[in-house]
């Protein structure tokens, strides 16, 4: 099983990896972005850092985009029922409308 800091140690590499494919450096980054280069190291390093801060380096990478077309399949995945016996039935529409008559002695 997956651990948080093993997921932060990789989202770490991913950003220190796309900004080096770009060829920048740290503080050129830092700029673009308006997050201190401090945070930045730290982002890379450990994946620690607020999701603010993690969208605007994501922006200024232009890697925004892909990572929240990723958290919308996500989230579509999510609604999708887990196996075939969760799907539910439609609903038919009704063929008929039927008067009930209330029935002799009842209020």
């Amino acid at each position: 099983m997956t651990r948080p800091q093993d997921a932060r140690q990789v989202l770490g590499q991913w950003l220190r990896r796309s900004r080096q494919r770009q060829d920048l450096t740290q503080p050129m980054l830092s700029s673009k972005s308006g997050v201190p280069v401090a945070t930045l190291s730290r982002l890379e390093r450990e994946g620690a850092g607020g999701i603010d801060n993690l969208m605007r380096v994501l922006r200024a990478l232009g890697e925004l985009d892909g990572f929240y077309a990723h958290l919308q399949e996500q989230v579509r995945q999510s609604s999708l029922p887990r196996d075939i016996s969760e799907l539910q039935k439609p609903d038919r529409p009704r063929q008929r409308v039927r008067i009930r008559t209330p029935k002799q002695g009842a209020p």
